[in-house]
């Protein structure tokens, strides 16, 4: 699936396994660690067709995650202050596995490592050193792009190390499916930020 897709469908699942009692906070976070957790997986991509659309997508994860704290911090500031409660060692330690996976993830072949379910719980256990309620929600997302491109025709190593690829050979990226997903995924944000707001 292209990056949009896995960004908008892994924010709104994260926004609807939240749900609209969230509130717009909660929601927020959701959007952000569900869009930033289906975009990792992608670090792998080096040569792409159209490499200005993969900046994008990278851009639009990391501005939601920025706006998703500026929202918190203008609300309460919960996050800082149970960062604070935690202290400075699970968030550097968590920092670091999550720079550590990054190189990982950019260094392998494109949907080996950075798409199996080692690099998920790892991704997802940086973030929850890191930051704890964000890290379901980009556990998600990130379950949301294995799921996504276990449907294409090329399929994932999902038991990496293991060379066994995983192919549900349902559909191509870019084409009709990965349209529909993201029209869907569109909706059901937006739906759920009425929600939230009504």
């Amino acid at each position: 699936m292209t990056g949009r897709t896995h960004l908008a469908v892994g924010a709104a699942t994260a926004m609807l396994a939240a749900g609209p009692a969230a509130g717009l906070t909660g929601l927020a976070l959701a959007a952000a660690g569900g869009a930033a957790g289906a975009v990792l997986p992608d670090l792998d991509v080096r040569d792409t067709a159209h490499p200005w659309r993969e900046r994008i997508t990278r851009a639009g994860a990391a501005a939601l995650l920025v706006g998703a704290l500026a929202f918190d911090a203008a609300n309460g500031a919960a996050l800082a202050h149970e960062a604070a409660a935690r202290g400075v060692a699970p968030l550097l330690l968590g920092a670091v596995g999550l720079v550590a996976l990054a190189c990982a993830a950019r260094l392998s072949a494109h949907r080996s490592f950075s798409h199996s379910l080692l690099a998920l719980v790892g991704f997802a256990a940086a973030t929850y050193l890191a930051c704890p309620p964000l890290a379901p929600y980009v556990a998600l997302g990130f379950a949301t792009h294995l799921a996504l491109d276990a449907l294409t025709y090329r399929g994932l190593r999902l038991f990496w190390p293991l060379p066994r690829s995983f192919s549900a050979g349902l559909c191509k990226t870019g084409g009709i499916a990965d349209a529909c997903c993201l029209v869907a995924a569109l909706a059901a944000i937006v739906l759920t930020c009425w929600d939230a707001l009504g």
